[in-house]
């Protein structure tokens, strides 16, 4: 299935499942999809994995810390293994030459539910439980947890 939005990836009723919400509750569904969306957007800015695959434009090199890349320039066979070396050689010609960046337009992100990774669903719902349940509480002093800290350093890109 294409992911067109957070809840793709997580449905409402998924997350209300793990938070153990009966579906006939429905008081608290925009909170809760607002936090499917946060939980995925905080995932993005910490690990620079993009969830749903959309446009970027940046001038090349310097590097491209979103991940996955599905196409460069219109380029859907892209090389992303050799993709720092060409940079590098683009910066850099012969005899030690400077070439100036070029603005390049990329797309990343995943393209369906399936290729994003069990691990990252796992963690934006124990992101989601915690924002949902502890939110009132005065004592929590870390707002992620540790384990799904650990999980998301493993996917960290450039820290």
């Amino acid at each position: 299935m294409p992911i067109t939005a957070y809840t793709d990836i997580i449905s409402l009723s998924r997350a209300k499942n793990y938070l153990r919400i009966d579906d006939t509750l429905t008081e608290d569904d925009i909170d809760i999809t607002s936090m499917i969306k946060g939980a995925f957007l905080f995932m993005e800015r910490y690990t620079n994995h993009i969830f749903i695959n959309r446009e970027f434009t940046q001038y090349v090199p310097p590097k491209i810390y979103n991940y996955p890349i599905t196409a460069i320039d219109g380029d859907s066979d892209f090389d992303f293994d050799n993709y720092y070396q060409r940079n590098y050689d683009k910066l850099y010609g012969p005899y030690g030459s400077y070439n100036p960046p070029v603005l390049t337009t990329y797309n990343a992100g995943y393209l369906e539910v399936s290729d994003v990774p069990d691990d990252f669903i796992q963690s934006a719902l124990q992101i989601i439980k915690v924002w949902y349940y502890e939110s009132q509480k005065e004592v929590n002093g870390q707002i992620i947890p540790m384990a799904t800290r650990q999980v998301l350093d493993t996917y960290r890109r450039f820290v």
